[in-house]
């Protein structure tokens, strides 16, 4: 009788068998995929970071282009509206006399008295100011200053209109250049009905009222001549007066008649 021994140990083929396992092969494309996303994720960030930097950066350019065509709008509106207040010869132009040089030229009585170190420099400081007028009744001066010097003890020179009633308008400060000339604009001044004098004068530092009287004019008295609003014509279209469009009514003797001839 034959007696057949079967070997039922456990086998641990993977172990004893010496070959190499093939699982972390198969996920080397996955982890490449993985790598390549990550890699494609930084560089879409990366890229929107700088799309947004760019769009950012161009959006300040096109404000500064903004703010640079506005701020040249404004300085060509104005230079044209000082052009033409440039070519406007106004209403009239006075000649601001020096205030003391009738004093300075009549000699003094008393013997011995000094001579004013200022009246030389009275004579020869002068104004000459255009007067016009603007749309609406508005006034303006332009002001041309001769003879000036420069001032260095916190004083300057300025200008002023005095109206028929009320407060002088401060015209502007005249800063005097190498030559003594200056020279001042101002809008938006009283009527021409309300001028009463123009002022030259050296007034203090931060003073707000009219110092002293180096040279002045009286104005003349003008009138406006500003547009009024042109009236406005009727539409084409305009029905006529109705006593043009229907016949009048005769009257009881005109039917009368007019009845006793068809009788007739």
């Amino acid at each position: 009788m034959d007696t057949t021994l079967t070997d039922t140990r456990p086998s641990f083929a993977r172990l004893t068998s010496g070959r190499a396992t093939n699982s972390w092969r198969a996920a080397i494309p996955a982890v490449v995929v993985v790598v390549a996303l990550v890699a494609l994720l930084g560089y879409l960030a990366s890229s929107l970071s700088t799309s947004s930097s760019k769009a950012m950066a161009a959006q300040r350019d096109a404000d500064e282009a903004h703010q640079q065509v506005a701020s040249m709008t404004k300085s060509t509106g104005q230079m044209q509206t000082d052009l033409a207040a440039a070519r406007d010869p106004g209403r009239v132009t006075v000649l601001l006399a020096p205030a003391d040089a009738d004093a300075a030229a009549k000699p003094s009585k008393k013997k011995g008295a000094p001579v004013a170190d200022a009246a030389p420099k009275a004579e020869s400081t002068w104004a000459a100011v255009t007067w016009g007028e603007a749309a609406g009744g508005k006034t303006w001066m332009r002001v041309n200053a001769y003879g000036l010097v420069k001032l260095e003890n916190g004083q300057s020179y300025h200008t002023w209109l005095t109206p028929a009633s009320g407060n002088p308008v401060d015209l502007g400060a005249l800063d005097a250049d190498a030559n003594g000339s200056a020279y001042s604009y101002a809008r938006d001044l009283p009527a021409l009905a309300d001028g009463k004098s123009v002022t030259l004068s050296l007034d203090d530092s931060g003073q707000k009222q009219q110092g002293k009287v180096l040279a002045k004019a009286d104005l003349p008295k003008l009138e406006s001549t500003a547009a009024a609003a042109p009236a406005q014509a009727p539409p084409a279209n305009a029905q006529a007066p109705a006593q043009d469009a229907l016949p009048q009514a005769k009257t009881g003797e005109t039917t009368n008649a007019m009845h006793k001839e068809g009788n007739k």
